[in-house]
């Protein structure tokens, strides 16, 4: 694709600008379905630049949703949280109750995946204490069978 420079407000080989977004867009949605995700991954993130540019909040806020997607879809949680983090406030903001539904579904199943995985630590937006809870100290066993039975050969 050949971006001319220089010349504000021009997209790719002399079309408007939301028209190379609209077709990144439409190129990420291609390369989801063939399952090139990485590829599918930068389209979206170039079309999400281009409606941010022009002031296009709905498609902006849809194209961070399908970032997002397309990382679950490589098994890379930890990536797919920032967007989702991103996108969420402005679906809301927008009205779009299904998108933004689907959304918090995502980031709280990432949410759980990473803390379960010991990924998400405090300072980390959607951390949840623990502290109300009484835990083990992790090198006490919480029963004094817990050794035997690790202790013994399957």
């Amino acid at each position: 694709m050949i971006m001319q420079e220089g010349m504000p407000g021009a997209g790719t080989a002399g079309q408007p600008p939301h028209e190379v977004a609209y077709f990144l867009d439409l190129l990420g949605d291609s390369h989801k379905g063939l399952g090139h995700c990485e590829a599918a991954i930068e389209a979206y993130r170039q079309a999400s630049e281009a409606f941010r540019a022009q002031g296009a909040p709905c498609s902006y806020a849809l194209c961070l949703f399908k970032i997002a997607d397309s990382h679950l879809s490589l098994g890379e949680p930890w990536h797919a949280i920032g967007y989702l983090e991103a996108c969420l406030p402005l679906l809301r903001d927008l009205g779009m109750t299904r998108h933004e539904e689907l959304a918090r579904q995502r980031l709280d199943a990432c949410q759980a995946e990473l803390a379960g995985a010991r990924l998400l630590g405090e300072g980390r937006a959607g951390w949840r204490s623990c502290t109300g809870r009484s835990r083990p100290d992790p090198k006490t066993p919480a029963s004094p069978n817990a050794v035997a039975v690790f202790a013994r050969p399957g």
